[in-house]
């Protein structure tokens, strides 16, 4: 009886029950832990823990690294700061960003690239410089026909036919290249009509009119797919295409929409191309194939298909652009250019595979 009242028996010490605790400090236990959750989702807000998930964590630290870049450029480099630097930078990316925004749909429909973005945009520099005599209205309206029938076609290859999306593309991407050629004769079409709204136009400063148009395309591409079943269809066809079979959605009709989409950006992008230089050149759109790729991977959509947004894209192309300014800002040649942009893409693929690897354990 003693051993007990000590709280010992005679086999050893003598431990609480399990459940010994009374119900009412269980109850306030509880709401401390509550209240506890409560005060840090109000320190840290949901939306801010969502930039920081696996999924999301690639396309918040390029934002966190353009903020850094142009902070130092700012700092260490007087001439970055020149408005008219500014502006180069602005323009830079309206071009790349707008080719950017209709890639980012082929490829979270899982179909990769579509190689023929550049060719597209080069033709479409050539037809904009043709029919700007009609107005500039006429003119931009003629290219986002030509891309979205460019990229008709293509859907129609891809997504109903089940060509392979990186050979079909190549192989349009060198037929309207030999047509526009051909149309004109290998020269230079120089545009008769007043392009300044949309070449050099502003409405404020350090806010040209052709960054309006990109916001307007990453908007209304961005909205087709967060809020539209077009949208929730391209997301599961990239994810799991098996799924979107069995669950019927209309995987053809989807894809084709896409491509028509990505072909209207790039036709858009060439009427932004041939603005500024007031003329049209099939040499308008070097380069742009490897840009907007790069902006797409670089801004944090995945390669796989069925993840990143539109405006991740956007902001790739803007940490390109100031990379690229850069470079130039320190007089490195072009080749060096190429090398440091190539290994900024390996790095971006790079972290990209190992945040997704680390996601999934």
């Amino acid at each position: 009886m003693f051993l007990r009242a000590i709280g010992e028996t005679a086999s050893g010490p003598c431990y609480p029950a399990r459940n010994a605790i009374p119900r009412k400090n269980k109850m306030q236990l509880a709401r401390g832990i509550a209240a506890a959750s409560t005060v840090q989702d109000q320190i840290v807000p949901s939306w801010l823990k969502t930039q920081f998930s696996s999924e999301r964590i690639h396309a918040t630290g390029l934002r966190l690294a353009a903020l850094v870049l142009v902070v130092v450029a700012v700092i260490g480099l007087p001439a970055f700061r020149y408005p008219g630097n500014v502006r180069a930078i602005v323009y830079a990316t309206c071009a790349t960003g707008t080719a950017a925004a209709g890639l980012t749909l082929i490829t979270l429909s899982g179909n990769l690239f579509m190689l023929s973005i550049g060719a597209t945009s080069a033709v479409a520099t050539l037809v904009f410089a043709s029919t700007l005599n009609h107005g500039l209205l006429i003119a931009v309206l003629a290219t986002l026909v030509l891309g979205g029938v460019i990229g008709f076609i293509q859907g129609l290859l891809v997504g109903a036919a089940k060509c392979n999306p990186i050979i079909t593309t190549i192989a349009v991407a060198s037929i309207i290249t030999g047509l526009g050629s051909l149309y004109s004769n290998g020269q230079t079409i120089l545009g008769v009509g007043d392009v300044s709204w949309l070449g050099v136009g502003q409405l404020l400063p350090y806010i040209p009119n052709q960054l309006l148009v990109l916001l307007g395309v990453v908007l209304v591409y961005e909205f087709l797919i967060d809020f539209t079943v077009f949208g929730r269809e391209i997301r599961l066809l990239g994810t799991n295409p098996k799924a979107a079979v069995i669950a019927g959605l209309r995987t053809h009709s989807c894809v084709v929409l896409a491509y028509s989409l990505a072909g209207v950006a790039a036709g858009l992008s060439g009427a932004l191309l041939a603005s500024q230089a007031s003329e049209g050149n099939l040499q308008l759109g070097a380069g742009l194939d490897f840009d907007a790729i790069a902006a797409v991977l670089i801004g944090g959509v995945s390669i796989k298909g069925g993840r990143g947004k539109v405006s991740d894209a956007a902001f790739g192309a803007l940490f390109l652009s100031i990379v690229g300014n850069i470079l130039l800002l320190f007089n490195l040649a072009y080749e060096i250019q190429l090398v440091v942009k190539g290994l900024v893409v390996l790095l971006s693929v790079t972290i990209a595979h190992f945040a997704a690897r680390s996601s999934r354990k």
